[in-house]
């Protein structure tokens, strides 16, 4: 029961993000409400996507919570918006950290095993697009800067979905051109966005093709 339950938030999670990812730049008229709606199905079912211990589940739903509720409040006061970035950005990587380290030690490759894999691929992006949409923030509200993180084709940022889109390609190694690091900051989360999706890969693939082999030996 608990492990159809598991399977049911990972399929709701991942759901959440292919909206987000593949669908948002469709909705960009009305991306700012659709988007705080999807990152709240987001961090409420990244809070039960694991069989977390009862301490640890605590501290996510209260972190989830307090993310929720900055996230809400930006959408009426812009003010909270980089408080909303950082809540949530912190929330998701708690999330993707417990969800890859639960990847690699499990010892047999499940369908919920294959989920948590792409949850955590897709959490990584996701993560890159927090990154540099809060260096963006943090630019303009603190240091008064009049110059972009990050520019598309000439033109900057217009929203969120363009900090995924950019976080995705760079994720990818795609490297279309489109899309130019101008800030120290923005270069540093490029590289740093890159390299973690490599290495990802990379890593999981011979992880998982291990476990499979060993499955298959012990049966």
């Amino acid at each position: 029961m608990l492990q159809k339950t598991l399977t049911i938030n990972n399929i709701i999670l991942l759901s959440s993000l292919l909206i987000i990812i593949l669908f948002l730049p469709l909705l960009s008229a009305h991306d700012k409400e659709i988007r705080h709606f999807i990152i709240t199905a987001i961090i409420v079912s990244g809070s039960f996507s694991l069989d977390f211990r009862p301490k640890a589940l605590i501290i996510l739903v209260g972190s989830g919570a307090v993310a929720i509720s900055l996230t809400w409040l930006s959408y009426f006061f812009d003010w909270f918006g980089l408080a909303a970035l950082l809540s949530s950005f912190c929330f998701n990587g708690f999330i993707t950290v417990f969800m890859i380290r639960h990847v690699f030690k499990n010892k047999q490759v499940t369908g919920t095993i294959i989920l948590n894999s792409i949850n955590g691929y897709l959490l990584l992006g996701l993560l890159g697009a927090l990154l540099i949409s809060m260096a963006e923030t943090i630019e303009k509200l603190i240091f008064q800067s009049d110059i972009a993180a990050i520019t598309f084709s000439g033109s900057t940022a217009e929203g969120f979905h363009e900090y995924i889109y950019f976080s995705f390609v760079t994720l990818t190694t795609l490297g279309y051109g489109d899309i130019i690091p101008i800030s120290p900051v923005a270069k540093s989360i490029t590289l740093v966005i890159a390299v973690t999706g490599q290495l990802y890969l990379t890593i999981l693939v011979a992880v998982l093709v291990g476990k499979f082999l060993r499955q298959e030996e012990k049966e």
